[in-house]
């Protein structure tokens, strides 16, 4: 019989620590601007320096900290610029992405999420319709078929969740309209409305804009 390969360690200890100092970023448990101890996130993550810093050599690439050599790491800002940039971003690909998606998403997927959207007197709390919010965008994303513009989106999308749990949803004028625009864009898709879901998307990005930047 053949030996069974191992993953080496280090590779393992590499994607634990990227895995778990990236969700500490996007969930801001480490805020923006926040500088960040190696020796406190070998503590955490139970990992040597090495796999620490291979982590955050990936997690600059993807513009989540800032290395600066001889003074530390830091967790990358958010600026307004950076909530234009973002969403101007997201105004031009996600209609595309809805567009594409319309023929193919799944419809027994869309189902949870309109029950989710159809009932204005549910209740969330912050971390739970951010889930929500993420892992449905996620889905139409995914739903593209085309792995590019995922990934891109996805990317995206973990610089917006950090606006969104920083903002704490304070704009409670916002919850409604996004609830009801959700709910416009779950429609379409299963009427398989094409050009229906990327006016609404298109919509929606905008909106979101507007509250992002009156909130920061």
């Amino acid at each position: 019989m053949g030996k069974t390969v191992k993953k080496p360690k280090t590779g393992y200890l590499r994607d634990k620590a990227y895995k778990m100092i990236k969700e500490m970023i996007i969930n801001c448990q480490l805020t923006p601007g926040e500088p960040i101890s190696e020796t406190e996130l070998m503590k955490t993550v139970g990992a040597s320096r090495t796999p620490i810093r291979e982590a955050l050599n990936k997690l600059e690439h993807e513009n989540l900290v800032i290395i600066y050599p001889k003074r530390g790491v830091f967790v990358t800002g958010i600026s307004i610029k950076d909530i234009i940039d973002i969403y101007t971003i997201r105004e031009v690909v996600e209609p595309l992405a809805a567009k594409l998606a319309t023929p193919i998403i799944d419809l027994k997927e869309l189902d949870k999420y309109y029950k989710i959207y159809a009932d204005p007197k549910r209740q969330y709390t912050l971390e739970e319709h951010i889930k929500v919010d993420r892992d449905f965008h996620s889905l139409v994303a995914k739903s593209t078929n085309n792995q590019l513009l995922e990934q891109i989106l996805l990317r995206i999308y973990d610089q917006n969740s950090r606006i969104r749990i920083l903002s704490k949803l304070r704009v409670k004028e916002r919850h409604e309209e996004a609830r009801q625009e959700h709910f416009e864009l779950v429609k379409g898709f299963m009427e398989r409305d094409a050009e229906r879901v990327e006016a609404v998307m298109k919509r929606h990005i905008v909106n979101g804009k507007k509250t992002a930047l009156k909130i920061v």
